[in-house]
């Protein structure tokens, strides 16, 4: 019975790890890239077949997005730590 049951939350978890994958990564991270990068280039990059070879790279330029605004919030709110401990 046990065996069914962990086969059971198996599945579910896999089935859930495949689904936040492709919405965090996939959707999330592709389009925060895509977005940031045709700022940058003035509408230039990504177009048409570049959205398609280049699905990764987007990702990964949004993922580094997201870690930078990250980093910047979590500065911005602990630079009174950091700037008064001086003294």
């Amino acid at each position: 019975m046990n065996d069914i049951i962990e086969g059971i939350f198996d599945i579910l978890w896999h089935v859930l790890k495949i689904t936040l994958y492709v919405f965090i990564w996939n959707i999330v991270l592709f389009n925060l890239g895509r977005f940031s990068l045709l700022l940058v280039t003035l509408g230039q990059f990504p177009r048409t077949k570049h959205l398609e070879n280049n699905a990764n790279l987007i990702s990964i330029t949004g993922l580094l997005l997201a870690i930078a605004l990250w980093m910047s919030i979590a500065i911005y709110n602990n630079w009174g730590n950091i700037v008064g401990s001086a003294t």
